[in-house]
């Protein structure tokens, strides 16, 4: 059943799953004012694979069928794998209103890197799992969701120095068959509309706290598994003025697992706590390239409407102006520079024959995107004047004793017309005043990895031996 129509998959998500959303069960994902966000951004992963201009790049043959199957689904053993999947992202960002799907490239990321661990360790069960697990989703065009982030408790403390040893999600019972978990996972994308969760460990762990080492796949709607839901933003927000096609965006969710029974031919890590902290580092090495390769389309957009902005408002030529045009404009290019300099040297991930980014050249991208984010949002804020917080809604501009005065007091320069200010001012509301913006400026921070995640990694990556060994050549230093 391989290429699934976007119906198809929106279909696919009426099942048991436990959804909580405001502290309401919600019945049907697909019609949740606050979900339909999500899933009907999702749903362009599903539009692309019937859309005969971007099968090229969203859709491969399945190497033992023959039948058409998903690109992310394709195992990165070469180099030239990077750049495709570059491209595989960036394409499915524009394609999706500026927004990526988020269903299919946080799941393959975790199955590329847990490949990768299963080939490291040399543990052939684990890496026939893994493969045949890929194949499962591959053939049915599968909807997945990476569960990482535990949900830590103090920060300060190991999984088993926590109060409660829920804090992190470990493994209760096993039997022949089967393993139980318990525990929770924070901050989880889109996983409330998919088919699919894919479960890894978050951190190093030590022999006495083998019960945290697992990873594992199961269906969304597997009994235990409770999820509660925070919004971004409603679907239908009539307070907005109406645009050609709806905002996009995702919903995440905090994911209980109580006394969850995982079948074993689905766990591909189980007690081997001297892998735990790899498969965790072997996800980003693969995902914090996807993650800063998606930034790239948003960034670009954002720029865009804060321009249009500056020209709403008569100020484009100005010269402070002009200047933030050029620090956008820098900031814009250099984190695709550095996304773009990460693909010129691949690496095989731990000689396990599965290629990643440059990791050292990904994490800088990655920092310098986040660390420069909310000065880049300032900018925009700044041209868009205070109209962006204290603009009429849609509902007065639709009422007819008032329309007239809009008409008269809210037209802007050169030719836009009031509503074309007042809708341009509603989307930058949206974007930088916003519940939205303020998560979109959070997630910035924190998602694919903090800003000490980045900043470790460029210290375990960068080659400083090789720093002091040329210093010392040229100073005829022998210590």
């Amino acid at each position: 059943m391989a290429l699934r129509t976007a119906d198809q998959y929106r279909e696919g998500l009426k099942d048991n799953r436990k959804i909580v959303m405001l502290g309401n069960t919600v019945e049907d994902v697909t019609e949740d004012p606050y979900l339909k966000v999500g899933v009907e951004t999702a749903a362009f992963d599903f539009l692309m694979g019937h859309d005969p201009e971007m099968q090229e790049i969203s859709v491969m043959k399945d190497p033992e069928t023959g039948e058409d199957i998903s690109t992310y689904f394709e195992i990165p053993d070469t180099p030239e794998h990077v750049h495709k999947r570059y491209n595989l992202v960036q394409s499915a960002c524009h394609y999706a209103d500026g927004a990526l799907p988020f269903v299919k490239d946080v799941g393959t990321d975790i199955m590329n890197g847990l490949l990768a661990v299963a080939r490291i360790m040399g543990n052939k069960t684990y890496e026939r799992r893994i493969n045949d697990y890929r194949k499962y989703c591959a053939q049915k065009d599968l909807s997945m969701c990476g569960v990482v982030t535990d949900v830590k408790g103090d920060r300060s403390k190991s999984p088993s120095q926590q109060e409660s040893p829920d804090y992190y999600l470990r493994v209760v019972d096993e039997t022949e068959d089967e393993i139980v978990v318990s525990g929770a996972k924070a901050h989880i994308t889109a996983s409330a509309y998919t088919d699919e969760m894919i479960v890894i460990p978050t951190r190093n762990l030590s022999e006495s706290e083998a019960e945290y080492a697992v990873a594992f796949a199961i269906p969304v709607d597997t009994k235990g598994v409770i999820q509660i839901c925070r919004p971004s933003f409603r679907y239908e927000d009539k307070s907005h003025f109406p645009t050609p096609r709806p905002k996009r965006g995702h919903v995440e969710a905090l994911v209980i697992f109580d006394n969850v029974r995982v079948p074993k031919e689905r766990v591909f890590l189980l007690r081997e706590w001297q892998f735990a902290q790899y498969a965790a580092y072997a996800f980003t090495a693969f995902h914090r390239f996807t993650a800063v390769t998606y930034k790239i389309p948003i960034i670009e957009y954002f720029t865009g409407v804060g321009m249009l902005a500056a020209d709403a408002n008569g100020i484009q030529k100005a010269s402070h102006v002009r200047e933030q045009f050029v620090r956008m404009i820098n900031y814009i290019e250099t984190v695709k520079a550095l996304a773009e300099a990460a693909m010129v040297e691949p690496e095989n991930l731990g000689d396990s024959g599965l290629y990643v980014a440059n990791r050292l050249r990904s994490n800088m991208a990655k920092l310098y995107f986040a660390s420069n984010f909310h000065e880049f949002i300032r900018d925009i804020q700044d041209l868009a004047g205070g109209l962006v917080v204290t603009q009429p809604s849609y509902p007065d501009w639709q009422r007819d004793d008032l329309r007239p005065y809009l008409e008269r007091y809210m037209g802007g320069a050169g030719n836009y017309t009031a509503e074309e200010r007042l809708k341009l001012m509603s989307m930058l509301h949206h974007l930088v005043a916003s519940d939205f913006a303020g998560w979109h400026e959070v997630c910035t921070i924190h998602a694919e990895g903090s800003f000490a995640a980045q900043k470790m990694m460029l210290m375990a990556e960068a080659p400083m031996e090789m720093y002091k060994e040329r210093a010392k050549a040229l100073l005829g230093l022998n210590v």
